[in-house]
């Protein structure tokens, strides 16, 4: 689960630094990390992601010499499940919730920092 909480851009996390268990990563890191990838999807700048907006992220994604895998990586299931309210586009605070939501759960002591230990366990309830 906490690897999803970080479903963002390879590129994006490179230039954040965002690691998964090798530094503590704040709730705000996250939340700046989900606000440039947003967006970079946002291709129309609309305020939205719309299905293929989605698409022609995840083709680029996928063209990048490592597919951009890594935390930030959105995954094929990340529109359905960013799009709670079902009217088949993704806003900004939709996007956002799902990250933070379970950054929250990773963030056993409520500080706002998920550090190496809270990741650890997170990742033991991810498998």
């Amino acid at each position: 689960m906490f690897v999803a909480l970080l479903s963002l851009s390879a590129a994006s996390a490179a230039h954040a630094g965002l690691e998964l268990g090798q530094r503590p990563i704040t709730r705000a890191e996250v939340a700046a990390v989900a606000k440039k990838q947003f967006a970079e999807m946002d291709a129309d700048r609309n305020g939205f992601v719309s299905p293929a907006e989605f698409e022609r992220y995840r083709e680029l994604q996928n063209a990048q010499p490592d597919q951009g895998r890594g935390l930030t990586h959105i995954g094929r299931s990340w529109f359905d499940k960013c799009d709670t309210n079902g009217d088949g586009k993704v806003s900004q605070a939709e996007a956002l919730a799902r990250p933070l939501g379970l950054f929250d759960m990773a963030d056993a002591n409520r500080d706002g920092v998920a550090s190496v230990a809270e990741q650890s366990v997170a990742m033991l309830f991810m498998k």
